[in-house]
């Protein structure tokens, strides 16, 4: 951990637990994480459906619901190992100084309750005064967008859309200025025009307030705007990390390759017909020997058969045995 690094996660593992709960019984579906977050960041983390990005995430904030458990590791946040620390003293730390937006707004407010207090609330639990906590929620409502303030924090959520109610969701993560968000594919459930809006958005936010972001999604034009560096994972994996330039440009896993590779051109006026990687992912949990992306590689050999380490390749590691200059398709 250096003097730049908010966020260290060493050798992080989240296991699919029987209801035992003995910790050798249990099925691995993160496997050893590692990764560094410098203050003032943003990093990208991309991958199919079922690659662990939601999981990990949540891992980071022991948030994971039963059956999964964290098995193994550190996450190091400020100095302090999240992975030993009690429940209460959690509770001081989220949504203080690390905040998380997830991908469905609707879920993540109470039908019950009005916006505005659901923005307090945040605040008050901290312990900040009831009235600064009312002026920052209408100051945090006119930053995230949200007209009349005054009135609309008297709403509750179903009279909002979904842009509108995820902008209430982003107030809240930033009601006590968090050193960390993490944003969970905030933009998968909004129309392609709002999607843009929030982008836009937290980007402007985190200029603004100087925050360390880390923005999950399987959207790759988001990543190559908005983010500082991307790491990849597959089967529960960092395969590839890279500065998001250079991943475009030269990327140093075949996986990635494939996944760029199937991105449509819209300059293309022959439109032909989109590659594909064959096969598919592995399952959580299924057992896999050697490299996870080693079925459906096109790269594949026999050392393959091994698992391969993050190997630093110039600017970028990646956790592949064959460099892409032997690279044959």
């Amino acid at each position: 951990m250096t003097g730049q690094d908010l966020l260290v996660v060493e050798d992080l593992r989240v296991s699919v637990m029987p209801s035992g709960r003995r910790r050798a019984d249990g099925q691995e579906i993160v496997h050893g994480i590692d990764l560094a977050v410098h203050a003032g960041e943003t990093i990208g983390v991309v991958g199919e459906s079922g690659s662990g990005k939601s999981v990990t995430m949540l891992a980071l904030l022991r948030l994971l619901d039963d059956p999964l458990a964290l098995t193994g590791g550190r996450v190091m946040f400020q100095g302090r190992d999240l992975a030993s620390l009690d429940e209460n003293e959690l509770r001081q730390l989220r949504g203080r100084d690390i905040a998380m937006v997830y991908q469905d707004p609707m879920t993540s407010l109470n039908p019950l309750m009005r916006v505005g207090d659901q923005v307090r609330e945040v605040m008050l639990v901290h312990g900040v005064d009831r009235t600064e906590a009312q002026e920052r929620t209408l100051e945090l409502f006119r930053r995230v967008g949200i007209p009349d303030p005054e009135r609309t924090s008297r709403a509750y959520p179903h009279e909002f859309s979904g842009g509108m109610r995820q902008r209430i969701v982003i107030a809240m993560a930033l009601a006590l200025g968090p050193a960390l968000l993490i944003a969970d594919e905030p933009t998968t459930a909004l129309d392609v025009t709002i999607q843009q809006q929030i982008l836009a958005l937290v980007a402007d936010l985190k200029d603004e307030l100087g925050m360390t972001t880390i923005w999950v999604t399987h959207d790759l034009g988001v990543v190559a705007r908005l983010v500082d560096r991307v790491i990849v994972m597959y089967g529960g994996t960092i395969v590839e990390d890279a500065p998001v330039d250079r991943l475009f440009a030269a990327p140093q896993h075949p996986y990635t390759r494939r996944l760029l590779a199937s991105l449509p051109n819209p300059t293309d006026d022959d439109r032909p017909p989109l590659a594909q990687i064959p096969g598919r992912p592995p399952l959580p949990g299924e057992i896999v020997v050697g490299c996870p992306f080693r079925d459906r590689c096109l790269e594949a050999r026999d050392v393959c058969f091994t698992t391969p380490p993050l190997i630093q390749r110039g600017e970028s590691k990646a956790a592949c045995w064959v460099p892409p200059e032997e690279w044959t398709s």
